[in-house]
């Protein structure tokens, strides 16, 4: 058995256009609501900057200076590369990069030495692309156009404000 449809509780255009006139009443007060909020957010992002970019900056200058000391002391970490201190740990870790300058040619070289597992390849449909076919195309590839009429409302936001 068929569900019936509710009956829509506006019953009259005049009633839906006061409803138009409510939500742009609503947008504006939503959007004055999202200002402030995002004032607010603003000012204690430049608070916490002021506070925060001394302090970082001193970090940045003590982590200098022990990375520098204990560089110069490098012949102290022939046993061990790591060097215990009350407050912390300093030392030296081995760490190995691929550096890839000409990534085409790296590319090339790659396939031509059937080295494929190397090359990560992203495949997704451009739907966009797509809807410039027919629909006989479409039905050929399993896709189909599906069109239909999408409700929307678009309130004069500027009668309200005048």
């Amino acid at each position: 058995m068929a569900k019936k449809k509710a009956a829509p509780v506006f019953q009259s255009w005049d009633e839906v256009n006061q409803a138009m006139r409510e939500i742009s009443v609503l947008d504006a007060q939503v959007s004055s609501a999202e200002a402030k909020m995002n004032q607010l957010i603003n000012d204690i992002k430049a608070d916490t900057e002021a506070v925060v970019t001394p302090l970082l900056q001193r970090k940045a200058e003590l982590e200098q200076h022990i990375q520098d000391f204990t560089e110069s002391c490098v012949d102290e970490f022939k046993d061990s590369k790591t060097k215990s201190l009350t407050f912390g740990e300093v030392g030296f870790r081995k760490t190995t990069s691929i550096v890839t300058r000409n990534v085409k040619a790296i590319l090339g070289a790659l396939k031509q030495n059937k080295m494929f597992d190397c090359i990560v390849t992203k495949e997704s449909i451009d739907k966009d692309e797509l809807a410039k076919y027919d629909d006989a195309a479409l039905a050929k590839v399993g896709a189909k156009r599906d069109t239909k009429d999408k409700f929307f409302y678009k309130p004069a936001v500027e009668r309200i404000e005048a």
